[in-house]
């Protein structure tokens, strides 16, 4: 008898082993598999981060050539500004330099020395002129042509003409590589040199700023409404359910509802940030209008009750109470909103936000784009040049998001405890 219950208890902890076992290894299967798949979404992360850096790194630089230019004071006088007499003075001052490694009375060879400056130049040469007015002998350094530039990355002079030009400039230090501020600070342009994002970028805030001022009280107000004011009957039931599938609905949806309504009812100019704002504000009022009602359950039913055992009325639990608890989740709630809405280009594409505009906006009616739709613009050009460009932008772009989900962490670290 004693040695049979020493038998059972052996095969009982020998179950027990085995138990224990088995739940060990399952959990190292576990933690395998979700270690795996944490590696393998940052590998995807930075492989395609790495693709869009590698593509977009070239654009970054910038080749310049040394100039002399000379210009006549009776130009200056008359009108510096005068397109074909500064063109003239740039053809002739690449004349003067390479006519002793080219031969410049072939036409040909003519017309490979004037590709080597970029087609923008004269506006370069107009602007020093007017800051210069006395000035009529100097020296300039002017960017180069996408041709040339293409050339002297890729160390590609397969024309004997473009190797005598590379060797004449390198000799005399009349070139180098600098960085190409004008993506950040020039507007779009037909030439890759001289096309930059400082357009789209503001078309993009004076957008963001017609949306937030149309959805944020409309949504706010709205999900205090839903929460608070609103009995919970199968009315506002059917409204929240109505409301969590608007927030589902594709967003070019959006963008053929503000094409009839605010095109083609009210008028609005087509292109303008103005009716890029209002359809942008279609979409964000339904994420507002949840996260505010969200934000709201969330307070304690404790600070209300004791709100009103003090004798505050519904309102003033509402505006004293509930709502500057809520605040933190619904400002978190507004920045998501920006950054979804920021990275949107499909609604604004059909209200014609995609025309090519070389200006910057100067208020909200003026025809302007958004840096998405820029992306696309120049990631649908042929030329390699605006790909390279399209990649930089969607480096800032995606810059621009990270800054604000870093604020809505910031946010959430920082309000979660804090007592009002």
């Amino acid at each position: 008898m004693h040695i049979q219950k020493k038998l059972g208890k052996l095969l009982k902890h020998r179950h027990i082993a085995s138990r224990v076992s088995l739940k060990n290894r399952k959990d190292r299967i576990l933690s395998i598999l979700s270690m795996s798949a944490l590696i393998s979404s940052l590998g995807i992360l930075f492989l395609i981060l790495g693709s869009i850096i590698n593509n977009g790194y070239n654009a970054l630089t910038a080749t310049e050539i040394l100039l002399p230019i000379t210009i006549n004071k009776s130009t200056t006088a008359d009108n510096m500004a005068l397109r074909g007499i500064l063109i003239d003075s740039i053809h002739k001052s690449l004349e003067t330099l390479f006519s002793d490694v080219v031969d410049i009375s072939d036409p040909n060879n003519k017309n490979t020395i004037y590709s080597i400056i970029s087609d923008t130049a004269h506006h370069n040469l107009a602007d020093f002129i007017y800051k210069n007015p006395e000035t009529t002998t100097f020296k300039m350094w002017f960017k180069s042509s996408t041709t040339f530039n293409r050339i002297i990355k890729q160390k590609n002079t397969y024309n004997k003409v473009y190797s005598a030009i590379i060797t004449k400039l390198q000799n005399e230090n009349l070139i180098k590589q600098s960085f190409n501020n004008a993506l950040f600070i020039k507007y779009n342009s037909r030439s890759p040199e001289s096309s930059g994002i400082i357009g789209s970028l503001i078309g993009s805030i004076f957008s963001i700023i017609i949306c937030l001022t149309f959805a944020v009280p409309i949504g706010i107000t709205s999900g205090i409404c839903l929460n608070e004011l609103i009995p919970k009957n199968r009315i506002s039931y059917i409204i929240e359910v109505s409301i969590t599938n608007l927030a589902a609905v594709p967003s070019i949806i959006f963008g053929i509802l503000g094409l009839a309504i605010y095109i083609n009812i009210f008028k609005i100019p087509r292109s303008s940030s103005f009716i890029g704002g209002l359809t942008l504000s279609l979409m964000m009022l339904p994420n507002l209008v949840i996260a505010t009602k969200q934000a709201l359950t969330a307070v304690p039913s404790s600070v209300k009750d004791a709100a009103f055992s003090l004798g505050a009325s519904n309102m003033q639990v509402i505006m004293h109470h509930s709502f500057p608890l809520a605040l933190p989740g619904i400002m978190q709630g507004v920045i998501l909103s920006i950054a979804r809405i920021l990275g949107e280009s499909s609604p604004l594409i059909m209200i014609g936000m995609v025309a090519f505009i070389v200006d910057i906006p100067k208020n909200f009616l003026d025809p302007t784009t958004v840096l998405p739709v820029q992306i696309y613009m120049w990631a649908s050009n042929p030329h390699i040049e605006f790909i390279q460009l399209a990649a930089i932008a969607i480096v800032a772009l995606l810059l621009i998001l990270l800054i604000l989900n870093l604020i809505v962490t910031f946010i959430r670290k920082k309000f979660d405890y804090f007592i009002f």
